[in-house]
């Protein structure tokens, strides 16, 4: 026999239904709390436990730490979301299965003396350089691949001082194009703070 409990506080207002089996199964907690403390701050809370510990939850808390979370079997998370954004997938899992096309945007970045290139905003970053100039990265992290496009203004001759310390591949830092309205593409890894392996992935494009 299915065993159920509907809560509806008013006409046409959202329906809160929970439903069980009619049969022995392991037990499933949902804790809705007002005050809800946590090591990063307090907030109301939407809390799915099971036998394991935590499985799912929610939190208004938005000024900080973890809004939402999916723990697997074990209660470890399998997915946060955080008050600034940031997403974690997989921490303590194996691996990470993506079933479709995986699209990333291209950052096309201001022109200046200085290009500075946000690893935060994006993976793959395009700049036409209107003069010789000097590269710059922010918020890289060890691990991370990105791509840059260099493309030549009208004028072309244009170079670029790199950001250090860049391991070239051959040990040869790469002259570019100097053809006006040409593009010269490069790869990088990021192999520790301030360390990057280099590689040409296509000149004069």
């Amino acid at each position: 026999m299915v065993q159920d409990i509907k809560i509806t506080p008013a006409t046409n207002d959202p329906q809160i239904l929970f439903r069980g089996s009619g049969t022995t199964d392991t037990s499933l907690e949902l804790n809705v709390m007002s005050s809800y403390q946590s090591g990063t701050g307090s907030g109301t809370a939407l809390l799915f436990e099971g036998q394991e510990g935590l499985l799912f939850s929610v939190t208004d808390n938005l000024s900080s730490g973890t809004l939402f979370s999916v723990a697997d079997i074990t209660g470890l998370p399998t997915l946060e979301v955080d008050a600034s954004g940031d997403v974690k997938l997989a921490e303590y899992g194996n691996s990470v299965s993506v079933y479709t096309g995986f699209k990333t945007p291209l950052e096309d970045n201001t022109d200046g003396a200085t290009v500075t290139f946000d690893l935060n905003a994006a993976n793959t970053h395009t700049v036409t350089l209107g003069g010789n100039r000097t590269l710059a990265l922010s918020n890289e992290d060890a691990g991370q691949k990105f791509i840059i496009r260099l493309v030549q203004d009208g004028t072309g001759s244009r170079t670029v001082t790199w950001f250090s310390t860049i391991k070239w591949a051959g040990g040869v830092t790469p002259t570019l194009t100097t053809t006006a309205n040409k593009t010269d593409v490069f790869g990088f890894i990021c192999t520790s703070a301030g360390n990057y392996d280099g590689f040409v992935v296509g000149y004069n494009v």
